[in-house]
């Protein structure tokens, strides 16, 4: 199976905060990965090089795809920056406009998985957090496309809707064939989610196992997490 994402020798810094050095990290097609790590240690910083939302200091990141590229990653951010006024059925519109997979028959399934019908003529400005949680998820998935990038995809959502969400993810990348990368802290979301988690740590890779290894050695990602945040996990 192909690499669909190589990241070369990648450095970030925040003005004198080095935030990832030297980073290096091979993802296959169709592979689930959790980033997972302290807070500030560049999770979401990678991801968003990755979607092309932001540039490294260093380094390369390179798709592997003959598509194009902004069009096949989707990618759910923690938050949203949308002019006055514009609604969710504004911006469907536009979405259904751009994106030719994003069709009437597919925005139904989706707007009934993330239930936005209660919410789909509110200003996006004047949505409670919950609610653009479940919109920006969805933008995620409008184009259906090889990779989907979910960061902190339940957080701030009610049980019954972190299940359907989250049962939603799980089968549609599975029936896809899509990667997958999801920033999380959440273990038991992982285990549902993903095959394979990479832990951050002062800027580079610390951990990178299968989850079934994980597992077997430790127990469970929750158990596995528990030994780094205590710093016994070697």
């Amino acid at each position: 199976m192909k690499n669909i994402i190589e990241i070369k020798n990648l450095s970030k810094s925040f003005k004198n905060k080095v935030v990832l050095k030297d980073f290096n990290l091979d993802i296959k097609e169709g592979e689930r990965i959790a980033i997972m790590g302290a807070n500030g240690c560049g999770k979401t910083t990678l991801v968003e090089m990755i979607a092309q939302f932001n540039k490294p200091d260093k380094g390369t990141i390179k798709i592997n795809l003959d598509e194009n590229i902004k069009a096949e990653i989707g990618i759910q951010l923690q938050t949203g920056d949308w002019p006055a006024g514009i609604t969710p059925s504004d911006m469907l519109t536009f979405y259904k406009s751009i994106y030719p997979k994003f069709t009437k028959e597919w925005e139904a399934i989706i707007s009934d998985v993330f239930d936005i019908k209660e919410f789909i003529k509110t200003p996006l400005k004047k949505l409670s957090g919950g609610q653009k949680q479940r919109f920006n998820a969805m933008i995620s998935v409008m184009n259906n496309p090889k990779i989907v990038i979910l960061d902190e995809l339940t957080t701030g959502l009610d049980m019954e809707l972190q299940y359907k969400i989250t049962d939603f993810f799980r089968d549609n990348v599975k029936q896809n064939k899509q990667t997958l990368l999801l920033v999380s802290h959440h273990p038991e979301e992982v285990e549902i989610l993903c095959d394979r988690i990479v832990i951050i740590h002062e800027g580079n890779i610390f951990f990178d196992k299968k989850i079934s290894a994980v597992i077997s050695k430790y127990g469970s990602v929750r158990d596995l997490m528990n030994l780094f945040f205590k710093g016994e996990l070697k």
